[in-house]
């Protein structure tokens, strides 16, 4: 395909908002300051992955009733939703790095990441990198108190101990840290903590919280996205996806993996609350399909 030089200028908020007027789309007088305000805080392009799918592609036009409203209600959706998902991937989060920690820690000393033996590298993550990591993590937080305590004290090993490095490092960190443990009987023993005994299911559901806690994080939509991994199903949990890469797969394994921990959460019952507030945004849209709350994992 021949590219050629971009050439599209910018509009101003007032500019954008005639140019949606003139392609069919309804504001009501009383509206318009709101969308105006909309258009100014969000962003015409970011509200943009909010509306696309229901423009003809042909004639760039709104089906006939569409309104701003609905475009501001699915993008409040979409906010409100990254918000409950980061609260609850930050539940999961603490309670995944804290087993890990303790077990590692009781079986092979509180300074297991310094042993080589424990783990299995990969061309993509090994053992130099993970201690790297650490180290940068660590001299990142020697202002806290914890952090420096250690260094006041003590100077061999030249790392503070697990709990207290879980503390300074990212839950990234500690998914890549799981996938190269090399005795399965470690990888087991902790994925049981949270009720799954595959540790491949679990692998892949610690990695997903990751990669969804990022997008969450970071503003990416949620809304109508297939996401960039896919959690593997659970067969004899009897949870299977019907699209693996579907917000609905992802939510899934949050809530299965939060009832394990026996801790309180909301997930849930803020799931439902944010479907009921904006009854015009079809659950199915997120990929939940009909009954979601009776399905295994729920």
């Amino acid at each position: 395909m021949a590219k050629v030089p971009f050439t599209k200028v910018a509009a101003t908020p007032e500019q954008l908002l005639q140019k949606l007027k003139d392609r069919g789309l309804v504001v009501l007088p009383a509206t318009e300051p709101k969308a105006l305000a909309c258009l100014r805080g969000v962003g015409g392009y970011r509200l943009k992955g909010y509306w696309f799918h229901v423009v003809d592609p042909a004639t760039k036009r709104f089906p006939a009733g569409y309104s701003f409203e609905q475009i501001a209600a699915r993008c409040e959706l979409d906010r409100e939703l990254r918000a409950a998902t980061i609260e609850a991937i930050d539940r999961l989060e603490v309670a995944i790095r804290s087993v890990m920690a303790n077990y590692l820690s009781l079986r092979h000393s509180p300074h297991w990441f310094l042993n080589t033996a424990i783990f299995k590298p990969t061309r993509d993550w090994g053992v130099g990198q993970l201690i790297r990591k650490i180290e940068e993590e660590v001299r990142r937080a020697e202002g806290k108190r914890f952090v420096a305590h250690y260094f006041n004290r003590h100077d061999d090993p030249y790392l503070p101990p697990s709990w207290s490095i879980s503390e300074c490092v990212t839950f990234g960190l500690w998914s890549r840290t799981y996938a190269i443990l090399r005795d399965a009987q470690d990888k087991k023993a902790i994925s049981k903590r949270f009720g799954v005994d595959q540790v491949e299911v679990f692998q892949s559901w610690i990695h997903t919280l990751t990669v969804v806690r990022n997008v969450a994080a970071h503003h990416g939509q949620l809304l109508r996205v297939r996401l960039g991994v896919a959690p593997a199903n659970y067969k004899s949990a009897g949870i299977r996806f019907a699209d693996q890469k579907s917000f609905y797969a992802a939510a899934t394994v949050v809530h299965f993996l939060l009832v394990q921990t026996g801790l309180p959460h909301r997930w849930k019952a803020e799931l439902m609350a944010i479907f009921q507030r904006y009854p015009d945004v079809e659950p199915a849209e997120l990929g939940f399909p009909g009954g979601w709350t009776a399905q295994p994992g729920w």
